[in-house]
């Protein structure tokens, strides 16, 4: 082989390394991307048991106040009562004073 030969013999390898390591990055990123696809749905299905886990069960909270257990606790017929604590502080007129 004569020495142009060589130079695009050796071009051409160069070029073949290039395309070769393009295409492994290529094959990284779409792996990484069908992992972060697949991810949210191994996720999903945990975060009702995340979110069940943190709030009591309607069991666990009891029967809903009448409307008139309601409203001896300072509520409307439609709103529940403020918290015991948001009393405790008192109005914004209290605090002024």
């Amino acid at each position: 082989m004569n020495e142009q030969g060589t130079d695009q013999a050796r071009s051409d390898a160069i070029e073949a390394q290039n395309l070769a390591e393009s295409v492994r990055e290529c094959a990284a990123a779409a792996e990484t991307a069908a992992a972060r696809s697949k991810q949210p749905s191994c996720v999903r299905h945990l975060d009702p048991l995340v979110s069940r886990s943190a709030t009591p069960s309607r069991e666990e909270r009891g029967p809903l106040p009448t409307r008139r257990q309601r409203r001896q606790r300072g509520g409307s017929d439609y709103a529940p009562a403020v918290d015991s604590q948001l009393l405790a502080q008192g109005s914004s007129q209290d605090r002024r004073a």
